[in-house]
């Protein structure tokens, strides 16, 4: 807890799913920026990103910010769900890759 980062990723249900598994929360930088400039003496990620997904808010925030990618977080069988909004099709994230990591 308490410290921030950032990381490059193009699939943002990976990215999700990364965030939520390590309990951070997900900020999409605006565009052209490259990195947060930790060394403002305003908010970073107010001025420099928003909030793509927060793993310690419930369904309904995250439905709300994840909208406009066209997808929306619902409680599944044992943990929540990442749902396309137009198919209702369940997204999941295959954790093949993470598993060669050990």
């Amino acid at each position: 807890m308490g410290d921030s980062g950032y990381f490059s990723e193009d699939n943002l249900v990976k990215a999700i799913y990364t965030a939520w598994n390590i309990e951070a929360e997900l900020y999409l930088l605006n565009k052209g920026l490259r990195k947060i400039d930790w060394n403002s003496k305003e908010n970073p990620f107010t001025k420099q990103s928003k909030i793509v997904f927060s793993s310690m808010d419930g369904n309904e925030f995250n439905s709300d910010v994840l909208k406009e990618f066209g997808y929306r977080m619902e409680d599944g069988e044992e943990l929540r769900d990442i749902v396309d909004i137009k198919t209702g099709k369940i997204i999941r994230y295959d954790w093949s890759e993470v598993k060669q990591l050990i």
